[in-house]
């Protein structure tokens, strides 16, 4: 009975040191973007990992891109990111992990100001994180994250009035 008992407390401890380990990676990832730090944070995810962007949760989203696959590409997607946008903050809300042994999912809701690089246009975006987590010989990582976007609007006008803007786009 004790052997029962202990097996459980142990099991209940790893889903709890699990949950930590995906939140501080996902803090990592976030300020790792905001502290333009891209190749460290490509190194949160695992060599075959995807980054997806889901249809938007709005009639007016614009449709998703090509999932990325693979962390080079990753990394690269990062790189290109921070050509146009040239301040990120990140903020997230609403986190829910669920660990099932080695494998999690997270889900959290993201508020992120940002400036665009082409106009010196601050703008908002949110959206949806739901990302999966893989632990491979004790290590937590990134396996596939996936983002829906609310709104991207330019912060003058707000989301009421330009639910979704293209901030890579000069406004001539």
């Amino acid at each position: 009975m004790i052997g029962d008992a202990t097996e459980e407390l142990l099991a209940r401890l790893d889903a709890l040191e699990a949950q930590d380990a995906v939140r501080k990676l996902k803090a990592a990832y976030m300020q790792g973007l905001d502290d333009r730090l891209r190749g460290r944070v490509a190194d949160l995810f695992w060599e075959d990992a995807v980054w997806e962007s889901l249809p938007g949760r709005a009639p007016t989203s614009p449709p998703p891109s090509a999932p990325i696959v693979g962390r080079e590409a990753i990394a690269q997607s990062f790189v290109d990111a921070a050509n146009w946008m040239s301040f990120t903050a990140h903020y997230l809300t609403n986190e829910d992990i669920a660990v099932t042994g080695d494998r999690a999912v997270g889900r959290w809701k993201l508020l992120q100001t940002c400036t665009a690089e082409a106009t010196d246009t601050a703008f908002w975006q949110a959206g949806v994180y739901v990302d999966d987590f893989e632990r491979r010989d004790g290590v937590w990582k990134f396996s596939r994250l996936r983002l829906a976007m609310d709104f991207r609007t330019p912060f003058d006008e707000g989301w009421a009035k330009t639910r979704f803007w293209d901030p890579t786009k000069d406004g001539s």
